[in-house]
């Protein structure tokens, strides 16, 4: 429950961050368009939010059952073979988007130890795209693992909007 907790506030960022950049698409068109005033930052945060998106709603998408399933050997195999097809798939996507997660971590370390920023005429230092960027695919590690601790126990892998909803405000910590 608490990865739960933790995929639906990635999600409610990445809602967030959709409507910052929703907002900054607009300003930038009303300023171009009108003042002929560009947001110098325009491009190059829109882009980043991006992909913050992206990444940030994933964890929620995977809890939701939302993410592209192939079933086709599914379809075909006993049910109880296909209960571990799927805890073998859920485990090696798990290893990938860990490997992914200390990848994204290290590159940006690595970013905030050379010092780099972007070309831009910003100069955002890239460690904090970077850093941010790694959190996606964190919580999405974290959603894999907790499906992959739900088709353990021999659960429904994938929860529903309003158990989500009902997760992220349950101030009790044991439920």
């Amino acid at each position: 429950r608490t990865i739960d907790r933790i995929c639906f506030g990635a999600a409610a960022a990445a809602a967030f961050l959709l409507a910052v950049l929703f907002v900054m698409g607009i300003a930038e068109i009303i300023l171009r368009n009108a003042f002929q005033i560009s947001l110098t930052f325009a491009v190059e945060y829109s882009g980043y939010l991006l992909v913050f998106v992206l990444f940030l709603g994933s964890g929620w998408t995977l809890s939701q059952g939302g993410h592209i399933s192939v079933t086709l050997l599914r379809e075909h195999v006993a049910s109880s073979v296909a209960h571990w097809i799927d805890i073998a798939c859920t485990f090696v996507a798990m290893i990938i988007t860990l490997i992914l997660s200390f990848s994204l971590i290290d590159y940006a370390l690595g970013t905030w130890a050379r010092g780099t920023v972007s070309y831009f005429s910003s100069e955002t230092p890239l460690v904090i795209p970077q850093a941010a960027l790694a959190i996606g695919p964190v919580v999405l590690t974290l959603a894999l693992c907790a499906r992959l601790i739900r088709l353990w126990q021999g659960q429904n892998p994938e929860i529903n909007s309003a158990d989500a909803s009902a997760a992220s405000r349950s101030k009790d910590p044991a439920s």
